[in-house]
């Protein structure tokens, strides 16, 4: 009796840690998901771009700040960029530079409590913020493509706005299967997809969609297994679509690797899809 009474005990006791620990991980998780900056400190402007300042509203009330930054060319391609977890939209003024020299204009925004946004990240916030952002761009440019573009998480959220908005091609950059799945890589700990609220499934997400795609993905990556990369493409219901490798490619460095190379994926993509686009309408 004693004995089992001392098993029992010991039972309680892990019982107990483990809800504890589910507890203390949920309490955390926008912390370990979300690394905002909230100051702004260079635009466009500096890196030689003539570009608008935009505020959107989105529709549970909060206010994301943006920066449309129109290509010289008025029937240019749009991108609608979500970028990645941590910083700000200052941090990809080198992308803009790249993405404005090959002739796309570009809407990059902060998601909530990014950049001078209101509010605070989550996964519902996010999505509402890219539903605002893209309707924005939409009344923006009119009946012209709008092309979705996200890195890393950008890409989760650029996905799933995907299959709300209606778009003339997505590309995914560095962009995991699911947040539940990179929990499991991160936090090794039995049982944490479970215990994670985030879903972001970009997996069953590109099963659905059947848009033209682009991924793009870094061998070394790090942070994003280049295996998700892969699994993503392959999983993807459209039969247009294209997966660049870059060898020696980190999570964020892609671009630079790539070099001229990556801008003309971009160009080739937008224009292929412009040119689809205009061919249906005929």
């Amino acid at each position: 009796m004693v004995m089992l009474r001392s098993v029992l005990t010991t039972l309680l006791l892990i019982l107990l840690a483990g809800v504890l620990l589910a507890l203390g991980l949920r309490w955390l998780e926008p912390a370990l998901i979300y690394f905002p900056t909230v100051r702004v400190e260079r635009t466009p402007r500096e890196a030689g771009m003539a570009y608008r300042e935009v505020a959107v509203t989105t529709r549970d009330g909060e206010s994301l700040k943006g920066w449309w930054v129109p290509a010289a060319a008025p029937d240019a391609p749009a991108l609608l960029f979500f970028h990645g977890n941590a910083g700000n939209r200052e941090h990809r003024l080198h992308n803009l530079q790249g993405l404005h020299a090959a002739g796309i204009a570009v809407f990059i925004f902060d998601y909530r409590g990014y950049g001078g946004s209101t509010g605070k990240p989550s996964e519902d916030g996010l999505l509402l913020d890219g539903e605002a952002a893209y309707d924005w761009l939409r009344g923006e440019v009119g009946d012209r493509p709008i092309f979705i573009f996200g890195r890393s998480l950008g890409g989760a959220v650029a996905a799933l706005i995907a299959l709300r908005r209606p778009a003339a091609g997505l590309i995914l950059e560095s962009t995991f299967t699911s947040a539940r799945a990179m929990a499991i890589r991160v936090v090794p700990i039995p049982g944490i997809g479970y215990i994670a609220r985030t879903r972001l499934d970009v997996l069953a997400a590109v099963r659905r969609l059947t848009l033209p795609m682009l991924f793009i993905h870094g061998e070394q990556d790090e942070v994003v297994p280049f295996r998700m990369g892969r699994t993503l493409y392959e999983a993807a219901a459209t039969s247009d679509k294209t997966f660049h490798a870059v060898p020696g490619g980190h999570h964020n460095d892609t671009y630079l690797l790539a070099g001229e190379a990556y801008w003309s994926w971009l160009v080739d993509f937008t224009a292929r899809g412009q040119a689809g686009r205009d061919a249906r309408k005929r």
